[in-house]
Formats: structure tokens, C-alpha cells, sequence
């Protein structure tokens, strides 16, 4: 009984955690780069920043150019500068 508790309580505290990192974002879908590096990014369109969506063939986002979205995501790596967008995961097309 006391090891359901206690994994009662770790669900908790970690999806307490994890939801510090969701965002709810709404943008244009792009591929940057060149080939054969490129990579899929959304641009939001409230502040114009972009993000790299590290699961877009989960969703099939790769065939959504230059469509406008809404999406659930959680921040996997912030930007460490300007030349990389921060990386994502996409959670939920809405």
C-alpha cells in the first residue's frame, strides 16, 4: 500500500512538472534549411518567433506548408541563440 502511494504521488509531482513546459501556439508551418538538413518550424504569429518541431511526422506537419495551425506543444530545448529556434514537441493539433 505504501509503494501506490508513493507512485500516486511521483504521476503527480511529475506531471506537475511537465505541464510548466506546454504552450499553446498558433502559426504558419515552414521547412527551414537545405537539403538534406532541413527541419520543420512553426512561426508563431503573435511574437513572429519561430520553433523547431522535433515530431512533425508524428503529425504529418512536413505535408502542412505554409498552413496556419494551432498547436499543444512542450518546450524540449530552449534557444541558445538566434541562429537555432527552440526545439518542440508537438502534444495536440488543434
Amino acid at each position: 500500500m505504501k509503494h501506490f502511494i508513493y507512485s500516486i504521488l511521483l504521476g503527480v509531482l511529475v506531471n506537475g512538472c511537465t505541464t510548466q513546459n506546454q504552450i499553446n501556439l498558433d502559426g504558419n508551418i515552414y521547412v527551414k534549411g537545405s537539403a538534406p538538413h532541413t527541419y520543420i518550424v512553426i512561426e508563431d504569429s503573435s511574437t513572429h518567433k519561430k520553433y523547431q518541431i522535433i515530431n512533425a511526422k508524428d503529425f504529418n506537419l512536413q505535408d502542412k506548408q505554409k498552413q496556419y495551425l494551432k498547436l499543444k506543444a512542450k518546450v524540449i530545448k530552449e534557444s541558445s541563440s538566434s541562429f537555432m529556434p527552440t526545439q518542440i514537441e508537438v502534444l495536440e493539433v488543434e
